[in-house]
């Protein structure tokens, strides 16, 4: 898209967001998701993998992050001291390095291992130490073993923290398990406050917006009209974003539900190393694995933020109307292949669960009504706490 569309996709992103965040009653920690994301009805990934996913420093959320607040903090484990003291890093002079560096790679080569400390320490003892030094290494090891950060570097890998999903393409994916649960989700979202009504016109709200609302408002691979790799709306999209639209509905359904990490995390060992900054005593000089600043400093670090909260909808009907003129072959165009979808409700995956009615009005206007039937349900966005 061309520097004009994506500003004033930007800046509809960002009237649509404030809309929605005073419409529903939350504040400015609240990141509304790019596109409708369709909560699966069959098993827990969905919420698993958004609660895990790192929220980008924007107000919009893209739940296609590849970076996750689990494999930030097997890192942030890696890069700390054992609470025990440093008997270990003595006894092994410069082959304490070694055996850093071999247990970061080695758990980085086997993430789903479920070896102790312990039985690492014994591989690396065996393969790199004096057979005569390895008594006395193993000594000063078992010290430190029952050391919180070892506890939690062993909580982290172990199996039994993880839940497998299977795809209906049969792919098998493993997360780390979070609260809450599909379960969970349903029977809150069921009890959830409501209705919520929406009243939208973007060309009064963008007057109100400021400049930092609009920047934070990056509108990633999203545009207005969605087709996939092989649709091409660059003019449709110029336009229909230069014109502006209206949204009226209501949502009879939210709950915001709080996100808890299962077993696998452990808060003291995170507390522990967000509250020493350039303390060497908590985290280890010899380690590769990062550093304070790498892992908390805003807004690039690994662990800057958090997903706190999910936000949940279900039962809504919208009315998007877009204020451009369109001709007959361009609303047979935007009907037939915007198979994504339309601004603001995309949606790329089959998982979604709203039904979209795309019509030309007299007026040459397009009007596109999204429903989404009561029993069902949709992650509108997250609220997302800094690192803390």
């Amino acid at each position: 898209m061309n520097s004009d569309t994506q500003t004033n996709v930007q800046k509809l992103n960002a009237a649509w967001k404030e809309v929605v965040t005073k419409a529903l009653g939350l504040d400015s920690s609240f990141k509304l998701a790019q596109g409708s994301l369709g909560l699966q009805t069959s098993d827990s990934s969905g919420l698993f993998s958004m609660a895990d996913a790192i929220p980008p420093n924007t107000d919009l959320y893209d739940a296609g992050s590849v970076a996750t607040f689990s494999g930030g903090y097997k890192m942030l484990l890696q890069a700390l001291l054992a609470e025990q003291g440093t008997d270990l890093a003595t006894y092994l002079g410069d082959n304490y390095i070694n055996w850093i560096n071999y247990r970061n790679a080695y758990f980085n080569a086997n993430p789903m291992s479920e070896d102790s400390q312990e039985a690492v320490f014994k591989k690396f003892a065996n393969q790199r130490l004096d057979p005569q030094s390895i008594p006395g290494a193993l000594s000063a090891f078992q010290k430190q073993a029952q050391a919180p950060l070892n506890l939690a570097l062993d909580a982290v890998r172990k199996t039994s923290n993880y839940q497998q999903f299977t795809s209906t393409s049969g792919q098998i994916t493993t997360l780390p398990i979070y609260a809450p649960t599909l379960d969970n989700a349903k029977t809150q979202l069921n009890a959830g406050a409501g209705p919520f009504t929406i009243d939208f016109d973007s060309t009064e709200t963008e007057k109100t917006l400021t400049q930092t609302q609009i920047d934070g408002a990056a509108s990633g691979f999203w545009n207005i009209f969605d087709g996939g790799a092989t649709a091409n709306f660059d003019k449709l999209n110029a336009k229909a974003a230069s014109s502006g639209f209206t949204i009226q509905g209501q949502i009879n359904k939210i709950a915001t539900l709080s996100v808890t990490r299962g077993n696998w995390y452990s808060d003291n060992e995170y507390k522990r190393a967000i509250n020493a900054k350039n303390d060497m005593s908590v985290w280890d000089p010899q380690s590769n694995a990062g550093n304070w600043g790498s892992f908390f400093n805003q807004p690039d670090g690994s662990l800057a933020r958090r997903v706190s909260q999910i936000v949940l909808v279900s039962d809504y009907e919208f009315t998007v109307t877009s204020n451009a003129t369109y001709s007959d072959q361009e609303y047979q165009q935007i009907k037939t292949s915007a198979t994504f979808g339309i601004w603001p409700f995309f949606s790329a995956s089959a998982s979604a669960t709203h039904t979209t009615d795309v019509q030309l009005s007299s007026f040459g206007k397009l009007v596109t009504t999204f429903k989404l039937d009561k029993g069902l349900f949709q992650i509108w966005g997250v609220t997302v706490q800094d690192a803390s």
